[in-house]
């Protein structure tokens, strides 16, 4: 398993995590968000985004949700308040170019499930318009909140200019539906954003 990098240990095990610039985008697979809403009740369907799990299936291994490890970029923001994290991947072409690719392939793969799912009809860019993107020009834009900082770094770790690597586990794509309708009529939105979770902080000296 020389494509991957152990990042943490569980209970369970070794979770690893696949160096972006290593990620093949043909082996990325996107599931219907109806799997995971089937088990649940009309009443929480209401109150939940519908998520369309991503996994990672290649030759050598198999990851249930991708993970991906970044190389060290330098920070541009962090908003403790929000969460919000911003770091500055300019310097890193291949991972840019790797990253947005999949928000296109994922933008062009809902254009295509999106009658099936959503019985809805949206345009290519009318999706990429709703789209939150994590890449965001060469901007790599995170969800970070204060507890997810306190059990992996030091807050003074994540201080403008200063380099780090982290370690995202993207669960899958997570859809914004109309709060008054429900199960298979949810009324889609058309926007839809990336859930992820960081799963380590590795400061850079």
């Amino acid at each position: 398993m020389d494509e991957t990098v152990s990042t943490e240990h569980h209970s369970s095990g070794m979770e690893w995590q696949l160096p972006i610039q290593k990620m093949e985008i043909s082996n990325i697979q996107i599931g219907s968000p109806w799997m995971r809403a089937a088990a649940t009740t009309a009443a929480q369907q209401q109150q939940q985004a519908h998520l369309a799990p991503l996994s990672y299936f290649s030759p050598q291994f198999r990851m249930p949700s991708l993970s991906v490890l970044f190389p060290p970029l330098p920070i541009i923001d962090y908003v403790p308040q929000t969460g919000r994290l911003v770091l500055d991947i300019a310097e890193t072409h291949l991972a840019c170019i790797k990253l947005g690719t999949l928000q296109e392939t994922l933008i062009a793969a809902v254009a295509f499930h999106q009658t099936a799912w959503f019985k809805t009809d949206y345009t290519v860019q009318q999706i990429r318009t709703g789209f939150q993107p994590l890449l965001s020009g060469t901007h790599l834009i995170f969800h970070c909140p204060p507890g997810v900082v306190s059990s992996r770094a030091n807050t003074a770790d994540l201080c403008v200019g200063s380099r780090i690597r982290i370690a995202v586990k993207i669960h899958g794509l997570s859809f914004l539906n109309r709060s008054d309708l429900s199960g298979t009529d949810a009324g889609w939105t058309g926007r839809c954003r990336l859930q992820h979770r960081i799963v380590g902080i590795l400061p850079q000296a």
